[in-house]
């Protein structure tokens, strides 16, 4: 199983899967519902990308679900088999 970290720290996110970074920045939507998030790619695998996402924190535990495609933004908190999300 590979291990995946993700940081948010004021406007620029990182992840890293396994050793590899990606790195961008985001823009948090709160007023929206569910609470939505903007994750821009500027360097690694997802230079140049944007992916509309939505996301959930309670307590200590963050939860996003996000198109890996770019194409849409999720709406619930559910992943479909065959896609992207």
């Amino acid at each position: 199983m590979q291990s995946i970290r993700f940081k948010l720290d004021h406007g620029k996110h990182e992840v890293f899967v396994g050793d590899k970074p990606d790195r961008g920045t985001y823009t948090l939507h709160a007023a929206t519902q569910p609470k939505s998030i903007t994750i821009t790619g500027t360097e690694g695998p997802n230079q140049g990308k944007t992916f509309p996402a939505i996301y959930e924190l309670k307590g200590d535990t963050l939860r996003i679900c996000y198109d890996l495609s770019g194409a849409q933004s999720a709406t619930k908190f559910k992943a479909l088999a065959g896609t992207k999300l």
